[in-house]
Formats: C-alpha cells, structure tokens, sequence
C-alpha cells in the first residue's frame, strides 16, 4: 500500500512537470494564459488532454485510500497495474505513451521522475 502511494506522489509530481512543460510551449505559441484557461484548456485542447490518463489515475488512488469502507485490496492492484501501463510496453495508452516519449527524449526533469517510477514497478 506504501508502494501504491509513493507511485501517486511521483505521478502527481509527473504530471505537474509535464503540464508546465505544455503550458510552457502553449504559450510560446499563443501568449500568457492565466490558470482558469489552463483548466479550460487541460479538457479541451489537444497538447493537453493526454495528460488526463495521469490524472485520472490519481483520482482513482485518491479516491481509494479516502474511502470509509477501508482499502480495497484488488482494487489497488489493479491502480498498480493501470499505472505500470502507463510506462510499459503495452498497446495500453498509445497517445499518452508517444506524446511521454518527446517529453521523455527532450527533458532531464521527466527522465527523474520515470526513473523513480520504474524503481516502484520492479519491486
């Protein structure tokens, strides 16, 4: 159960890298945007919408260890898994998986962060 936390942290942590990364580009095209037409933007917009595949595998661990009912033991297995997918060789999250791969080739912060999770999914 530590592991599946520590896995959410370093998503979480992830995924505010990679939106600043795309909100960085955005507005190098487009010009500042404020935090509402980020949000705005986070549902709508191409460069950001695959991140939600982070996102909603957050709110799923999130909404896991909040549950007054006690952790669900299979239920967190399979929000290991799910997550895991994110990073492997599978067909699972093909859009995520090649627009993580540019981030992945092009900044040093991203490589920290799949590097610590790659040590949560061997062990």
């Amino acid at each position: 159960m530590e592991n599946l936390k520590a896995i959410r942290n370093e998503l979480l942590g992830l995924h505010k890298t990679l939106l600043d990364i795309e909100r960085e580009n955005y507005e190098a095209d487009e010009g500042k945007i404020t935090n509402m037409q980020l949000l705005n933007l986070m549902f709508e917009h191409e460069n950001f919408v695959w991140l939600r595949d982070i996102s909603i595998i957050v709110a799923e661990i999130d909404e896991m260890f909040a549950s007054k009912r006690g952790i669900d033991l299979e239920l967190a297995e399979a929000l290991y898994f799910q997550a895991k997918s994110l990073f492997d060789g599978s067909e699972n999250h093909q859009n995520f998986k090649s627009k993580y791969q540019i981030n992945l080739d092009l900044e040093s912060t991203v490589e920290v962060h799949h590097q610590k999770l790659q040590g949560f999914f061997k062990k």
